[in-house]
């Protein structure tokens, strides 16, 4: 077994304040510190908090778009190099905090960034250190190796991976999700949900992974309901976002798994946000998997002390999905058959992902799935 998590996390109401602090404790040279984030970010005062907290020169970049682009992470990074920092502060959901990363690495390694998306282990040298500071709860980035880009031209969306991008430091301040809108509480809490249910299924888990994963499980089914019904309640926030965290810790040994492989697919042809398209392949998914998959729900729903073992858990996972407003047909969100050829070659081309399911999927397979969402 290998376990591997170098980022310190500070986690807990006000976490944001202890930015300075932590900074120092670490020895990070803040005297030019980039601030890499979407323009939400920006307009619920995070950034200004942040740099007021800083004291060295700071300059803001917020032109991080939801499920960034290629492009988008290029054009960061040619207005972060020439500002030339000593630190990087990411704020934001995941598409900031992936985008920030891609930077970091970028700024250190050169070359072109097409050639190490999906390698693992492509960048020989570290980045610029990065402190990210999630405003979700949902994609657990603050604590993984990845940093998901969508490339439109070739139609992929698929991670770079390498220990160079784990955040030297986490801030996960649970006030800073208050603001989020109720649909985006939903979708980035689903995200985390499966991040957690995916690698607590990997043929990668180890005990520890699979620790990380029940808990996340658990959080997330008991609390995000609160959470999304009553955005202020901040207990309920504080235990989703401990959810999410352990679920990005979870895939960071155990990787995610077929649901993630459709959702980006269903991302790059149709627009749909990251946790919404898992949401809809979610339970699909689960009972392709089928025997393979039984005991280990039933875990899960003794876990959870849901009865009626995994077909209970199933049709507790079915009711939440159908609370937080996830529709059970991809068809709702662009999906026709006239696309399922593409679909699924865009599917089958992702072959190292593929061992780490708990049964990997024929071509024929993939379109059942899909035949049953439209």
């Amino acid at each position: 077994m290998k376990h591997h998590m170098p980022t310190r996390v500070v986690f807990g109401r006000r976490a944001l304040y202890r930015l300075k602090e932590e900074i120092d404790f670490l020895g990070l040279d803040d005297s030019r510190t980039a601030v890499i984030c979407g323009s939400s970010a920006v307009s619920h005062g995070y950034v200004k908090t942040v740099s007021e907290l800083l004291s060295g020169k700071t300059e803001v970049f917020c032109s991080v778009e939801p499920d960034p682009t290629i492009e988008n992470a290029l054009k960061v990074l040619d207005e972060v190099r020439a500002f030339s920092p000593t630190l990087i502060v990411a704020v934001g959901g995941g598409s900031p905090l992936d985008v920030a990363k891609a930077v970091s690495v970028m700024l250190t390694n050169g070359g072109d960034i097409r050639q190490f998306i999906g390698v693992p282990e492509a960048f020989k040298n570290p980045g610029i250190p990065v402190v990210a500071i999630p405003t979700t709860a949902g994609s657990g980035s603050e604590v993984t190796p990845y940093a998901v880009l969508t490339d439109r031209k070739n139609l992929k969306k698929a991670p770079l991976i390498s220990r160079h991008l784990f955040p030297v430091l986490a801030l996960d301040d649970p006030e800073l999700t208050v603001s989020v809108p109720q649909t985006v509480t939903a979708n980035t809490g689903v995200d985390a949900l499966t991040h957690a249910l995916e690698s607590f299924l990997s043929k990668r888990a180890t005990p520890v992974s699979r620790l990380y994963s029940l808990e996340s499980v658990k959080l997330i089914f008991r609390y995000l309901p609160r959470a999304f019904g009553n955005p202020r309640d901040i207990s309920a926030r504080e235990r989703v976002m401990m959810g999410s965290l352990l679920g990005g810790m979870a895939i960071t040994d155990a990787g995610a798994g077929l649901v993630h492989t459709l959702a980006h697919v269903l991302g790059v042809l149709y627009g749909v946000p990251h946790g919404l398209a898992n949401g809809i392949f979610l339970v699909p998914v689960l009972e392709f998997y089928g025997l393979s998959v039984k005991e280990s729900l039933t875990e899960l729903s003794d876990y959870l002390s849901i009865p009626g073992g995994a077909e209970g858990f199933l049709q507790a996972l079915r009711e939440l999905l159908t609370f937080l407003g996830i529709p059970r047909k991809a068809s709702s969100v662009g999906l026709k058959g006239d696309d399922f050829t593409l679909f699924i070659s865009l599917v089958m081309e992702k072959k190292f992902l593929m061992g780490s399911l708990p049964r990997i999927p024929t071509e024929r397979e993939v379109r059942a799935i899909l035949e049953t969402l439209v």
